[in-house]
């Protein structure tokens, strides 16, 4: 039985660590397994074929909004937690996800349903760890990468082995993202468009390297005006790829 998240209202910025921590304690998720049925209905919600991996459904009611509305591809102790941007939803990271599901590894995908902050991105990294993830690498795209800069240093398990920004704003809904950055100590990676025409994300990415104490850090601002998830459909998009799936790869174990 999936045990009850609490309703939680916006923090003080003093109180976002314990909202953190009181999401995953509170995060309890049955061990389901992969299902010919989830499959076929992340298939039938993104207007594509069979993804060709295993798939399981996540827990998730929608009338109260508790749990995680997302799918799990893959099998492996070791996954990547993808958050996308408010205009978009998680099929737009089926590509990457399938790619990385093939590779040995859980790929995360889910949609937010108006929880504060970067409440989202930590339960779906403790539903990983209850599905025997030890390691992960969280991705976000614009408020996905803003909340996972945010997350990253409160999640316990499974250990966050990365965190990787794709066009992370300066502020999104009571969050700044250099301030999160400047307590990212894990590997980061910051990528941004320099004429990114709809966020200040391409000023935002040299700020977010340089306040971050991490030791390995890297921050590619590209020519052009893709934002979030754009960057990798766009001009840039083969590099952008590479960057990212060279990222996931060196700052994961291999199972």
């Amino acid at each position: 039985m999936h045990t009850p998240v609490p309703i939680l209202r916006r923090p003080t910025p003093a109180g976002f660590s314990a909202l953190l921590a009181t999401y995953l304690l509170f995060l309890a998720s049955c061990s389901g397994q992969p299902t010919e049925e989830a499959a076929n209905d992340l298939a039938e919600r993104c207007g594509t074929k069979d993804p060709g991996v295993p798939v399981q459904a996540l827990p998730y009611d929608a009338g109260t909004g508790e749990g995680v509305d997302g799918f799990v591809l893959g099998e492996g102790k070791m996954g990547v937690v993808f958050s996308n941007q408010t205009d978009t939803d998680l099929c737009d990271w089926l590509p990457l996800a399938k790619e990385t599901a093939g590779e040995g590894r859980k790929a995360l995908i889910y949609d937010y349903s108006y929880k504060p902050d970067a409440a989202r991105e930590v339960e779906a990294a403790a539903e990983l760890a209850e599905l025997g993830v030890e390691q992960a690498v969280l991705v976000g795209a614009s408020k996905g990468a803003v909340g996972s800069l945010a997350a990253a240093p409160s999640i316990r398990e499974p250990e966050v082995a990365g965190v990787a920004s794709l066009s992370a704003v300066g502020e999104c809904e009571g969050l700044n993202s250099v301030d999160a950055a400047g307590k990212v100590r894990v590997p980061l990676l910051v990528l941004a468009a320099r004429g990114d025409l709809t966020t200040d994300a391409g000023e935002v990415a040299p700020e977010l390297a340089k306040v971050s104490p991490s030791e390995d850090k890297r921050v590619v601002v590209f020519d052009g005006t893709d934002h979030g998830i754009d960057l990798l459909k766009g001009e840039h998009g083969p590099r952008v790829r590479g960057l990212l799936k060279d990222f996931i790869d060196r700052n994961l174990r291999r199972g």
